[in-house]
């Protein structure tokens, strides 16, 4: 689970200049709730109205960060889909010198053989076997 960012100074924001900040309940919840951090005071202050000290807070909370302002978020959205497109773009095509080293084949590695040759070493092989169980057959035969 999260905690404090400071382990010197639980019960503290990482930005206290900051005014919202998101915690969690330590027992009974992971879902994260806003709250508010009065610099002034030191305090926090709770959804229900209360305010909470910088020692009761670590007690009761786990930091998670600190709020977006509507500015942060739209801008942290537009990175995502920035980087969601770029993502999804196909990569650029290599030109000059870089395409024609791209377009160049590689050899297939020694163990690779190429579908046309494996069905002529197929069909030899098999040419060779008949002929060969053929010539058997016939000096076995002659020698009756």
């Amino acid at each position: 689970m999260p905690d404090w960012p400071d382990p010197q100074r639980p019960g503290m924001p990482a930005d206290p200049s900051r005014p919202w900040h998101w915690v969690t309940r330590r027992e009974g919840g992971a879902a994260p709730l806003p709250v508010g951090w009065n610099g002034a005071m030191g305090h926090w202050m709770v959804w229900d109205g209360t305010n909470v000290g910088p020692e009761e807070a670590a007690r009761r909370f786990a930091y998670l960060g600190p709020c977006l302002t509507p500015a942060e978020a739209e801008a942290a959205l537009a990175k995502a889909r920035r980087d969601a497109e770029a993502a999804t773009r196909p990569p650029a095509e290599p030109r000059g010198l870089a395409a024609l080293a791209a377009s160049a084949i590689p050899d297939p590695p020694p163990a690779m053989v190429f579908r046309k040759d494996a069905i002529r070493n197929h069909l030899l092989i098999f040419a060779g076997t008949l002929f060969g169980t053929l010539f058997l057959i016939d000096k076995f035969n002659l020698m009756r």
